[in-house]
């Protein structure tokens, strides 16, 4: 222990200086003795009696002496000892210097210098725990810091308080078509414009805290702002207007110029939330229904969106589940050859049936789990399910198809792309009689990239359609360039025909010109059955043929109609009449 410290060295003093005294005594009663007796070799007991009392005599002076001196000695070190105790680094600042030029006075100032050190040390790892180290603003633990703060002003004033929360729209294009060094440059612009745009708001204001720490970057391409003491909900608006604005003047970065927009989230306090942590959650939620809505605009957070957000992350969340508990399912609507009235195909349509919410249909859980990479999994499922379930159908002269949509989102990913792709060319479909539907807007996003993936699925053997087509924004040079098969006209025409007629009487006539098939959705009356082979068209599918049908029932259904068809192909002879002779 260190209180022992002068104890062990004036117990080591006190030994050698013990030691030093009897070698003196025995020296001293040598000396003055007579050499011819031999003291040392003949000492009598009442010698031996003086030499043991003259050492008990000298041996208490000696110790408390070598105590002292020690304690002399050790007391520099026992000052420093006792203040590195007390020394805190967040309280106040300990001096350590000694009135000495020696070891201990040496040690003193190295203490001090690391004092200094530390506190330097600590201050730079304080900026760099709640700043950006970026743009200089609050991060997301400064955020959160201060936004506790402020509510708890705002509960003592009875005020209100806004939170914005700002999202880049297409940031990463910046990134990916320069370089970072770019992109850090307008992040350090973005933060200085929005900086700006918040005095301009607040400049009549009595601020609890600085302008500066009103804004702060959690992270990426995210910016948030607080709004303290607002008296009506339009500041919030009008200041959320500054930043779109601020934001959509182009950033010139050495001879480059950029262009960007903003998407922006609102929630209030008391109003929509109590805390810290849900005012940036509302916040973040306003601002994913502000990209929804086609970005570049600003939202309010209500209630109804929270529960969105439930459900959606219970999807999300769930997709996995039901792909290994055998929760999904699919259904196959018919598609019907027009002229000859007979089944040559069907669609393959997902179904959910959730433990708790029931039947799911595919509208309710594609959109969310295509916002995610999971829609690569759930596809390659698909994929694997028709083609096992395309061999339980009857083999006919005429070999039934079975098609698959593939999302957007894949085509726009190439890590879902290439996972997706994968497993079309892994998949063991008979006769290659899975066709693979794609939306027109989907394909025309991005055909540099979409074509050569069309061409490798083409030449696998894949029939390659263009669902709801004349909904999107074709070029004719780009669809010549496509290796597709045919082009499937949406039920809205169909559901509008006699204002939609023209349309579908182009899409017919360019389908023919093109050498392409034609399917029209959602048919479900007899009129518009002859109306499209009036015009031209190839194949339906719709309620008034069928609705979609589990696998066994499908295949019924076929088996059926090529009972019916063997029937009407069937020739009977009549039996000649017996000739009786009479």
């Amino acid at each position: 222990m260190a209180r022992s410290l002068p104890l062990r060295i004036g117990l080591t003093i006190t030994a050698i200086s013990a030691a030093l005294t009897l070698t003196m005594l025995l020296i001293g009663f040598y000396l003055l003795s007579d050499s011819n007796t031999r003291p040392l070799n003949n000492l009598t007991p009442d010698n031996l009696a003086i030499l043991a009392a003259a050492f008990i005599v000298l041996l208490p002076p000696i110790f408390i002496l070598s105590r002292v001196l020690a304690g002399k000695i050790l007391s520099p070190l026992h000052e420093l000892t006792t203040k590195t105790r007390s020394y805190n680094i967040n309280g106040n600042p300990v001096s350590f210097e000694l009135d000495s030029d020696d070891e201990f006075g040496q040690l003193g100032k190295s203490l001090q210098d690391m004092q200094q050190s530390l506190r330097d040390s600590h201050a730079k790892l304080e900026l760099m725990a709640y700043r950006d180290s970026l743009t200089g603003l609050s991060n997301r633990r400064g955020l959160h810091q201060e936004l506790s703060k402020l509510i708890l002003w705002a509960r003592r004033q009875e005020s209100r308080i806004a939170l914005l929360y700002i999202d880049m729209d297409h940031f990463k294009q910046i990134n990916d078509s320069s370089s970072y060094s770019y992109g850090d440059q307008v992040l350090k612009d973005i933060a200085q414009r929005l900086l700006q745009a918040v005095k301009q708001q607040t400049q009549h204001k009595q601020l609890p805290f600085p302008e500066e720490l009103l804004v702060s970057r959690p992270g990426g391409d995210q910016f948030v702002i607080m709004l303290p003491d607002i008296h009506q909900i339009e500041e919030a608006e009008q200041l959320s207007c500054r930043m779109i604005d601020a934001v959509q003047l182009p950033f010139k970065i050495s001879d480059r110029y950029f262009n960007l927009s903003c998407s922006v989230g609102i929630t209030l306090y008391p109003d929509d939330a109590n805390s810290a942590e849900r005012m940036l959650k509302h916040a973040d939620i306003a601002m994913c229904e502000a990209k929804r809505s086609g970005r570049n605009c600003a939202r309010y957070f209500l209630p109804a969106m929270h529960r969105q957000v439930e459900e959606r992350v219970m999807i999300q969340q769930g997709i996995s589940t039901a792909i290994a508990e055998n929760q999904l399912y699919i259904e196959y609507q018919p598609i019907v050859h027009l002229k000859k009235n007979r089944v040559i195909g069907a669609e393959a349509l997902l179904r959910w049936h959730h433990p708790k919410r029931g039947r799911l249909g595919p509208e309710t859980f594609i959109p969310v789990i295509e916002e995610s990479d999971q829609i690569g999994d759930l596809t390659v499922w698909l994929i694997e399910t028709v083609a096992a379930e395309l061999r339980h159908l009857p083999v006919q002269k005429d070999a039934i198809k079975l098609s698959i949509n593939i999302s957007s989102a894949i085509l726009n990913k190439p890590e879902l792309a290439q996972q997706v792709n994968d497993a079309l060319l892994k998949v063991e479909a008979p006769d290659h009689r899975i066709c693979l539907e794609i939306t027109e807007t989907s394909l025309m996003t991005d055909i540099d990239n979409t074509l050569p993936l069309l061409l490798q699925w083409k030449a696998a053997g894949y029939s390659i359609w263009i669902d709801d087509f004349g909904t999107g924004y074709s070029s004719l040079s780009y669809l010549a360039r496509l290796p597709i098969d045919g082009v499937k006209i949406d039920r809205s025409f169909i559901l509008d025909f006699d204002n939609s007629k023209p349309i579908i009487e182009a899409i017919i006539a360019l389908a023919d010109t093109m050498n392409l098939l034609t399917v029209s959705e959602g048919i479900e009356t007899p009129e518009q059955q002859k109306s499209l082979i009036r015009l031209g068209c190839d194949f339906a599918q719709g309620y008034l043929y069928s609705e979609p049908l589990l696998i066994g029932s499908l295949k019924e259904k076929l088996e059926l109609q090529a009972l019916r068809e063997s029937r009407q192909t069937l020739k009977f002879r009549p039996r000649r009449k017996t000739k009786f002779p009479f």
